[in-house]
């Protein structure tokens, strides 16, 4: 029988339903943990985050949340826990880092690929650490990212191994591969949209993958359809057999297209499906329920990710794909079917 594995123990994949494969319960910044104006009450934050995910899953039949949030960026296994015995919902959590330029702690950086590997190992299989000390809460999943992610980003430069993907997200990566060969686990990843303009960042990232024996089949490339050069990039990612992830639904980041970045994604999304790739996409939001930095305003645009609701997809996004020729069918199998493959761990 396959499983995924959550933060309360291995979940049959039948009971999976709905699947988000790359939101945040709870996001902040490195150095936030630190900070007055991002402290938090636990009990008041997983009360919140309860709230809006129960609804969800009431009026909309969320099943499971990938929560992708990295563990400098916020990740806090006891809340992701709480929060998934208060709605019954099936989180699986992360292991992994944020982009080099803002994330992936100086203790990391001085490790090898096989410490590296073995960290990954151990977050899967016996549980993630938490401010030092072991929770006993595993994660289900690997976290990989690149890219300029920062206050002022910029795509990213060509880095020390000829591709745009630094010194120490090169290491993470190969880890990633390594401990996926023993786990049999899924990994996800983060793109930044800007390489897209200089380069292929999720087909780099596959490269690097496949050199080190990773299964392709259990990658999920985001925010590939943010902003591509044009659809021959998405489709060089498919070609290689990962899945990529329709993501930043109802969300605009650092789009520039006129028609606007929901349609241009719906758009490519059919040129995709007429090509006979329906089995290799997700859709998600990537949005955030809580910033402890507060509410968004005017003053944090930032926080703008958490202002989408959960109904957004079924209420807006999936009737713009009927206009497009999908049906209901369709979307069943890019938000059900598609992540139970994905997201099952063999080895457990």
């Amino acid at each position: 029988m396959k499983k995924i594995r959550t933060v309360t123990g291995d979940v049959p994949v039948e009971r999976m339903g709905v699947t988000l494969t790359h939101e945040h319960l709870l996001y902040t910044y490195p150095g936030g943990e630190y900070d007055h104006l991002s402290s938090y009450v636990l009990d008041e934050a997983v009360d919140k985050i309860s709230s809006e995910l129960k609804a969800g899953m009431d009026e909309y039949g969320y099943g499971t949340i990938v929560d992708m949030t990295p563990a400098e960026v916020g990740r806090n296994p006891e809340l992701m826990k709480r929060v998934a015995e208060s709605t019954g919902a099936n989180i699986i959590a992360v292991s992994g880092f944020f982009p080099e330029r803002m994330g992936i702690p100086y203790w990391f950086r001085r490790q090898t690929v096989e410490e590296l590997t073995e960290f990954y190992y151990r977050d899967l299989m016996e549980g993630m650490v938490f401010s030092g000390t072991r929770t006993g809460i595993k994660a289900g999943a690997i976290k990989i990212a690149t890219g300029q992610e920062s206050v002022h980003p910029t795509p990213s430069p060509i880095g020390p191994n000829g591709r745009r993907i630094h010194l120490y997200e090169d290491r993470l990566i190969r880890a990633a591969a390594r401990a996926q060969r023993k786990t049999r686990c899924c990994i996800n990843t983060h793109t930044d949209p800007m390489d897209y303009s200089v380069t292929n960042p999720g087909l780099e990232q596959l490269e690097i993958l496949e050199e080190e024996g990773a299964d392709l089949s259990k990658v999920i490339i985001g925010h590939a359809f943010v902003q591509p050069r044009g659809v021959e990039q998405i489709e060089a990612i498919l070609q290689r057999g990962a899945t990529v992830q329709v993501d930043h639904i109802g969300i605009p980041w650092r789009f520039d297209g006129e028609e606007g970045l929901d349609e241009s994604m719906a758009h490519l999304m059919q040129v995709l499906a007429d090509k006979g790739y329906m089995d290799q996409m997700v859709i998600t939001y990537d949005r955030w329920f809580f910033n402890p930095r507060g509410p968004s305003t005017e003053e944090n645009p930032q926080l703008l990710n958490e202002a989408v609701g959960l109904g957004y997809i079924f209420d807006e996004f999936a009737p713009r794909l009927r206009r497009k020729g999908f049906t209901d069918a369709d979307v069943h199998k890019m938000m059900v079917d598609n992540p139970k493959r994905l997201l099952s761990m063999d080895s457990l």
